[in-house]
């Protein structure tokens, strides 16, 4: 098979979570460019639709739920949905996540943490599992690809926008990511985790109302600037295709090369 030939996703289903707007919407259309047909969950209803109707521009199919993801009936309901909708999942995107607490640990409530833990962590367990199901029974292997940060390498030096519980949570997406890839390669089953640095998106939105900031982070990346959005695209792309077919359990860090210092 030709280099580019092994990128291609043509034929493929894949969910992306979280999928409607930022990076999430990058990744279902990085994954529709190559071939893949796309569902989408979110909760925001408008911007998932739209984001379908980009993907369906791009003359795949898509489809669209809105999806709590820390509640499993809505999991069991849309991963059903999609099987009889678009076909046997052979890609998931777990994406979905909920901003940093930005408030000193001393402060932060014991239900925000849980709230923190489980829409950035337990979540990707929750969806992780019922399409892994989805991907054991039909018995064609297929692959995971989860979103850690930097901040579950490093806790983030944001300070006075505190992120200690979701610096927790993204370190134990990485973790989960290899328990994951070690559980289920007897499968075929292939699970890799994306940890992005600090891209431009509604999310870093909150610390880049502070300049000090933001100059903070730029001048600790050697690339000295905030990444785009449309830059994760190629790992993405990588993880989800036949390209990266002898990697499982790695962690891809895309930070401009911030966590080298």
């Amino acid at each position: 098979m030709k280099s580019l030939d092994l990128f291609k996703l043509t034929g493929k289903v894949a969910i992306v979570t979280g999928g409607a707007q930022n990076l999430g919407r990058q990744h279902a259309l990085a994954l529709a460019e190559a071939g893949a047909d796309v569902a989408i969950c979110d909760l925001n209803v408008p911007a998932g639709e739209e984001t379908c109707k980009a993907v369906r521009n791009l003359g795949r199919r898509a489809c669209f739920g809105q999806v709590d993801v820390t509640q499993a009936a809505q999991i069991d309901a849309f991963v059903q949905a999609t099987v009889k909708n678009l076909g046997p999942v052979a890609i998931l995107v777990n994406n979905a996540a909920a901003p940093s607490e930005g408030c000193a640990l001393e402060e932060l409530s014991d239900d925000l943490w849980r709230k923190i833990i489980d829409t950035n962590l337990s979540s990707l367990f929750y969806f992780g599992k019922r399409v892994a199901r989805e991907m054991i029974a039909q018995g064609r292997g297929g692959c995971i690809i989860n979103i850690a940060s930097i901040s579950g390498l490093v806790i983030s030096n944001l300070f006075p926008r505190h992120n200690v519980a979701y610096c927790t949570a993204k370190a134990g997406v990485a973790h989960l990511t290899r328990g994951m890839a070690s559980e289920w390669a007897q499968y075929n089953i292939r699970v890799n985790a994306i940890a992005p640095g600090y891209i431009h998106t509604a999310q870093t939105a909150a610390s880049a109302k502070f300049p000090k900031i933001v100059e903070r982070i730029t001048a600790s990346t050697p690339l000295k600037r905030y990444g785009r959005m449309d830059e994760l695209k190629g790992a993405i792309l990588f993880l989800a295709s036949d390209a990266s077919s002898f990697a499982t359990g790695s962690i891809v860090t895309v930070d401009g090369g911030l966590t080298i210092w």
